[in-house]
């Protein structure tokens, strides 16, 4: 009985500590500064527009991803895209938006297969 209990108030004084702390902007610095708790940088990936023997074509880069990818770190994309012109396209283009641990938002724009910072 007190276990289950425990556990309860537990998981209560983190969702209050949580809602409380996490959904607000802090100083930067600071321990769970970002409102996400994200401590990652992320590209978001709409469309990359690719050539293959001469066609060019949209590239869905979440095809090569595991099932459940959304989000993928700048290494990640560079693997990729890798990968993609190793299977045969000739060039890769389009832009790429890059979210960082502090909420900023930043486009980057892939030419040649390789990301132009």
């Amino acid at each position: 009985m007190l276990i289950p209990f425990l556990q309860l108030a537990a998981t209560t004084t983190l969702l209050a500590w949580m809602a409380a702390a996490g959904f607000r902007q802090r100083p930067h610095g600071q321990w769970l500064s970002w409102t996400m708790f994200c401590y990652a940088t992320f590209t978001i990936v709409p469309v990359l527009r690719g050539t293959r023997s001469v066609r060019t074509e949209d590239v869905d880069i979440y095809t090569v991803l595991p099932p459940g990818s959304f989000v993928v770190s700048p290494a990640q994309l560079a693997t990729v895209l890798d990968h993609l012109q190793a299977t045969g396209f000739e060039q890769l283009e389009g832009q790429v938006r890059v979210l960082d641990r502090h909420g900023d938002e930043h486009t980057l724009t892939v030419r040649n297969g390789r990301v132009d910072r």
